[in-house]
């Protein structure tokens, strides 16, 4: 299972590719568009968000389910900005991290967590802001020492500007700042070790 918010959609679309599905070759599980602190939460039209068994509705469901790969957090710091709101703080968001290992943890599954890529000069407004940049350095380097997960795959070093890592590769872009082209998506399939996915 592979479950991920970034870019699936982006890329070279003449040859229908998405983000490196490849990796896993089980059932796969896209939560594109969701954040770590909403995840299976769908928002009403009164604004507010029900819950909708969450993580065990979503993810842990599919038959011969083994291992859950998992690459959120850009959007709880990035889409808040866009409606003016600050971005969720670090420890809110390894929090989040930690509670979404257990339930995973508790089904007796191993997790996969990538680090959270690059996107400062991202062109959507609201989106890179200090603050939101700053808890993703944060929460990265939480997520590469911590042994809350089975595995890290470290997606931010794969793809980003060696000379200014808060950016992402200029040969990786796919041109909004943010997103991966397909030569980025590869770096990302590349970044997983597979071993890891051993049974």
């Amino acid at each position: 299972m592979q479950v991920d918010r970034r870019a699936h959609a982006h890329g070279d679309r003449s040859h229908r590719r998405r983000r490196p599905r490849h990796v896993v070759r089980t059932p796969c599980c896209r939560a594109g568009g969701s954040q770590v602190l909403r995840l299976g939460r769908r928002r009403t039209r009164a604004g507010r968000h029900r819950d909708r068994r969450g993580v065990r509705r979503l993810l842990l469901s599919l038959p011969g389910l083994t291992h859950v790969l998992v690459h959120f957090g850009i959007n709880d710091l990035g889409l808040p900005g866009m409606s003016g709101e600050p971005p969720v703080t670090s420890d809110a968001l390894i929090e989040g991290f930690k509670t979404l290992a257990q339930r995973v943890h508790q089904a007796d599954l191993k997790i996969l967590v990538a680090t959270i890529g690059p996107f400062a000069g991202a062109v959507y407004p609201g989106i890179s802001t200090p603050e939101g940049l700053a808890a993703r350095r944060e929460v990265n380097d939480w997520i590469r020492t911590t042994d809350t997960f089975d595995a890290v795959f470290d997606v931010a070093r794969a793809v980003e500007n060696p000379e200014a890592p808060d950016h992402i590769h200029p040969d990786l872009d796919s041109g909004d700042g943010m997103h991966p082209n397909d030569k980025g998506a590869q770096a990302m399939a590349n970044a997983v070790n597979l071993e890891t996915l051993a049974l």
